[in-house]
């Protein structure tokens, strides 16, 4: 399957814009469904306006210029496995997938949550800013589910801070022994690290825009033993409601 997007042009009729193909990456991808869910949910909240379209298109970026460039990185790690390259070439293939993952997660995601309404510019700090700086979120922002708080500095514990040094200070600097960063050429690692963090995304996205729902109604996971078909990641829960589709 293949993604296209359309190139707005100025002057011309929505209908009459030109329709262009981005990536052989389609809806079998579950990173590419959980992201694309993430507009459902924006159209429930009570963001309006020229917010509510600047939020779907900053989401849409991160999809077309963040995750989809590094998924098409890590196919080009899987197709080089067992293959004869110069070392060179095969490390470069992990460099890209390293500042396009990061770029993915740092950049855009802090510019989503920006147009959300939220700054979570804390999260990417040393450890003591980020303690004051969630603290301050905490307070600023408490309609926001006390338990992102904990998931974040897991999140930073678990790869975030690692990810963050390979690609500033190893990749962009050359400030380090590279011995220290031998798992971001394993293939099985790149894997596991690319499901961190889009899901980390979908996830962190997910309880910024539930806080802008209507009141009395939150984001669930669905209970699979009562909706064993229901094809998305989450269900609106409405207080008094148990499932609302």
């Amino acid at each position: 399957m293949s993604v296209y997007r359309v190139k707005a042009e100025p002057g011309k009729e929505p209908s009459d814009w030109k329709v262009e193909k981005f990536a052989d990456i389609g809806w079998n991808e579950k990173f590419v469904r959980d992201m694309t869910e993430l507009s459902t949910v924006l159209n429930a909240t009570m963001i309006s306006g020229k917010q509510r379209e600047d939020v779907k298109d900053s989401i849409g970026t991160i999809l077309m210029d963040g995750l989809m460039p590094a998924f098409r990185e890590l196919e080009q790690i899987r197709a080089a496995e067992g293959k004869q390259l110069p070392i060179l070439d095969r490390q470069e293939l992990y460099h890209d997938f390293g500042r396009k993952i990061w770029k993915a997660y740092k950049d855009l995601t802090q510019r989503a949550a920006t147009e959300i309404g939220f700054d979570i510019g804390f999260l990417f700090k040393n450890s003591d800013d980020f303690k004051n700086g969630l603290k301050k979120f905490q307070q600023d922002y408490p309609n926001v589910r006390p338990e992102l708080g904990k998931s974040l500095g897991e999140t930073r514990s678990r790869w975030q801070n690692e990810l963050a040094r390979f690609r500033n200070t190893f990749l962009e600097h050359q400030d380090s022994d590279p011995k220290l960063f031998a798992k971001f050429y394993d293939i099985k690692y790149v894997e596991l690290l690319f499901e961190e963090v889009w899901n980390t995304i979908v996830d962190l996205l997910a309880v910024l825009l539930e806080a802008k729902l209507p009141s009395h109604t939150k984001l669930a996971l669905p209970d699979r033993n009562q909706m064993p078909n229901w094809p998305n990641r989450f269900v609106f829960q409405v207080s008094g409601v148990k499932f609302v589709k």
